[in-house]
């Protein structure tokens, strides 16, 4: 998962993008430019993270649980991909 999709699927990431998808679909916005506007959400969400954000987070996981949940994500995948 790309850093960007962790800022879209934010509240105030999904709240712009779904206002942003109302004004093409009402031809208020071009498709264009609602892009533009996500990419500027992207970069400035980016740069307040850096800049203002003085918090920082550690996850720690076992390895156990770690491979635990790739394997069943591997096998789902597996599935989808022979049905």
């Amino acid at each position: 998962m790309a850093t960007f999709e962790l800022y879209r699927r934010s509240t105030i990431g999904m709240c712009l993008t779904e206002t942003l998808d109302d004004m093409v679909q009402n031809g208020t916005l071009s498709p264009e430019l609602a892009f533009q506007v996500l990419v500027q959400f992207d970069k400035s969400m980016t740069e307040a993270l850096e800049t203002k954000v003085k918090s920082k987070v550690s996850i720690k996981v076992s390895s156990f649980n770690f491979m635990f949940y790739l394997a069943i994500t591997i096998a789902i995948f597996c599935q989808l991909i022979i049905v």
